[in-house]
């Protein structure tokens, strides 16, 4: 069963002096458990692609399809509530609060919740046991290395426990160990818990060990 469908989507972006396609007609259809990574050069079109599916940016043509709800017509308001219910997001730059602590920061997704502090807390607490970061949840990001800052972005992105995970190039900031550490975490929610990921990537061996393989060429998909 598709649980992300794009239907003939197009992007460009316009300015007074240049029009600029970032996507051409994307049609894309992803099963609800699937592992997809999306690659590409740089400026193909593979983030305006994740923030597209992520709700974040609108295309200029097509149709959207996230869990079953077609999106196009939604306010803003609707789409942030969806957003926060479906869909969880972990960035390259982590996007982590630098003034608050692990456990704040984790939290954050769960204020739009119709839920008390302590169980926000409870919540937060849990998925940083998950990623192994229980001992850290009063530190700040800027005491933290960058492997664990990216799974306090993780921890962040599941607790609200949707059931998509866009994760763009999640170890690019990182080397080689902590890299495969943080690719391990989204392959165990992906086999353990059927969390939908699809993670833009330029990392051929990341990308080999999911599901299949999205590439991108100048705004459009290729084979």
């Amino acid at each position: 069963m598709s649980i992300i469908t794009l239907d003939r989507i197009n992007k460009i972006y316009r300015t007074d002096e240049i029009e600029t396609q970032a996507l051409e007609n994307v049609n894309i259809s992803i099963e609800k458990g699937e592992f997809i990574s999306v690659m590409g050069p740089s400026g193909c079109g593979k983030s305006t692609l994740l923030n597209i599916i992520g709700l974040l940016d609108l295309p200029t043509s097509g149709k959207i399809i996230v869990n079953g709800c077609e999106t196009s017509e939604m306010k803003e308001t609707a789409l942030a509530r969806f957003r926060n219910a479906n869909l969880g997001f972990v960035f390259q730059s982590f996007h982590l609060i630098n003034t608050m602590n692990v456990l704040d920061n984790v939290m954050v997704p769960l204020l739009y919740r119709p839920m008390n502090d302590r169980q926000r807390r409870e919540a937060a607490k849990e998925v940083l046991d998950r990623v192994g970061l229980s001992h850290r949840v009063f530190h700040r990001p800027s005491q933290l290395s960058g492997g664990q800052c990216q799974r306090v972005a993780i921890a962040r992105a599941i607790v609200g426990r949707p059931e998509i995970i866009l994760a763009d190039e999640p170890t690019g900031n990182l080397d080689s160990k902590m890299g495969g550490e943080i690719m391990e975490i989204l392959h165990r929610l992906n086999s353990d818990d059927g969390k939908t990921i699809v993670m833009v990537t330029h990392n051929e061996e990341h990308a080999t060990a999911t599901s299949r393989i999205l590439r991108f060429f100048d705004g459009r998909q290729v084979e």
